[in-house]
């Protein structure tokens, strides 16, 4: 590794060539809105991300990205997984490790580099002229990311690297505490858009000032100015007991995003990540009137960032490169007869089978416990469901969620009559299957 640095020139060649592959017709990808709730101003892709935005790209999306937050793979040679639990409460227990990502690079240090260049390069190309990116990272590659940013966004363009403080993390006897991590950032040009945001400074001693012509204010701990915010966040990490806890691996907090994206984007701005990871950036944008383009290519990825923006109820349109559904459920309903009318329908899911459904890469923790919640207590593997009441075949259009809560799902809903035309079901479990039935007709 100590010869990358020499080597730069080299991987910004092959990246760029990277780039010309990707056009090539052989390498392009279509993708099709599978499911969506009623706009596609939003977006969740899943899919190659470099696909992805060259894709963007060929469709006159250049220069339309307001903002851009990338929290890549930060070449920790390590891999990550989802723990999949079944149970409620304090019985929770592990079934199954889910793999989330890989950050292992066969060809090493240079591999990932090409890589992250390539995707650079693309980004550039996708914002907006007065726009800004955010590459999130840590002591693995920062050093090298930042020379590479020089070189496509151009040095004059850095504008900040902000050191993300935080009190999770490892211990050791061997070096200091490693409690930060690295955001790089930059501008396309140098007529960007920025609001400074405002800290407290706490005075000396904690006692005022008096000084003329400066405004003091005072709370619990002291008294204390407002000064221009510095480039060093003080932001814990999501807790295990948060709200916005998703369990995937890596996930950022909520109030990191939110910093960004008042500082740098107004109400309505299209705002991209193409390392999505949870959706965090989405649940965020949505909060704050933002649009938002996520893309992964991890099943456990998109699985709990389409969850996230669904219980949010963030209208968006989710596509897809790869669309891979399976049938290996059982769904039924009944006609409830009230008042000796027929008023209502009843959509029941009625057991799930994993027999014939090959699981990859999915290590199983407690194969009779599997087994057990297969035949018994299926509904603890389910995830989420939805009902399309007029299915159009082609594209999902729900009309009623259920969603898992302290491992309990309902897994029966009634309907209006009325409402019911094509009716399917919908079905995602904790391993991001998607399960599906449809045609049941009334």
């Amino acid at each position: 590794m100590t010869d990358i640095l020499f080597k730069l020139p080299e991987i910004y060649s092959n990246a760029k060539q990277l780039c010309e592959r990707i056009s090539k017709q052989e390498m392009q990808c279509e993708y099709e809105i599978t499911e969506t709730t009623g706009v596609t101003e939003n977006c969740l892709v899943f899919g190659n991300n470099l696909n992805y935005m060259k894709y963007l790209i060929d469709r006159g999306m250049s220069g339309k990205i307001n903002m851009i937050y990338s929290d890549p793979p930060f070449f920790s040679k390590s891999d990550y997984s989802i723990n999949v639990k079944a149970g409620s409460g304090k019985r929770k227990m592990v079934i199954a490790r889910n793999p989330a990502f890989s950050d292992k690079w066969k060809n090493g240090m240079e591999e990932y580099l090409t890589e992250i260049t390539a995707a650079l390069m693309l980004m550039h190309e996708l914002l907006d002229e007065r726009g800004s990116i955010f590459v999130h990272l840590d002591w693995h590659s920062t050093h090298y990311i930042k020379v590479i940013m020089d070189a496509v966004f151009g040095e004059k363009n850095f504008i900040n690297e902000i050191i993300w403080n935080y009190k999770s993390g490892g211990v050791s006897k061997k070096y200091f505490a490693r409690k930060h991590d690295t955001i790089l950032f930059y501008s396309k040009s140098r007529d960007y858009f920025f609001e400074p945001q405002q800290e407290k400074s706490y005075n000396r001693g904690l006692k005022p000032y008096r000084f003329k012509g400066v405004k003091e204010y005072k709370d619990t701990v002291g008294w204390y100015t407002l000064v221009n915010m510095k480039d060093v966040w003080q932001i814990d990490m999501v807790g295990r007991t948060s709200s916005e806890r998703t369990g995937y691996a890596t996930q950022k907090p909520e109030a990191l995003i939110k910093r960004i994206l008042t500082s740098v984007t107004k109400e309505g701005d299209l705002c991209a990540d193409f390392y999505c990871g949870s959706g965090t950036l989405g649940a965020v944008c949505h909060k704050m009137g933002r649009r938002y383009i996520l893309c992964d290519s991890g099943v456990p990825a998109v699985t709990a960032a389409h969850k996230r923006l669904l219980e949010l109820k963030s209208a968006h349109a989710f596509m897809s490169e790869t669309p891979a559904l399976s049938d290996n459920f059982c769904a039924d309903i009944s006609i409830d007869r009230i008042e000796g009318l027929y008023d209502s329908v009843t959509a029941a899911i009625t057991g799930i089978s994993y027999r014939d459904l090959e699981l990859p890469g999915i290590a199983l923790e407690n194969s009779d416990l599997m087994e057990t919640l297969i035949d018994n207590h299926y509904d603890q593997l389910i995830e989420y469901w939805c009902v399309d009441c007029d299915y159009d075949g082609k594209v999902f259009r729900p009309d009623i969620y259920r969603f898992s809560s302290a491992g309990m799902i309902d897994v029966a809903v009634e309907i209006p009559v009325s409402m019911v035309k094509n009716l399917t079901i919908r079905v995602v479990d904790k391993f991001g299957n998607v399960f599906q039935k449809s045609g049941i007709r009334v």
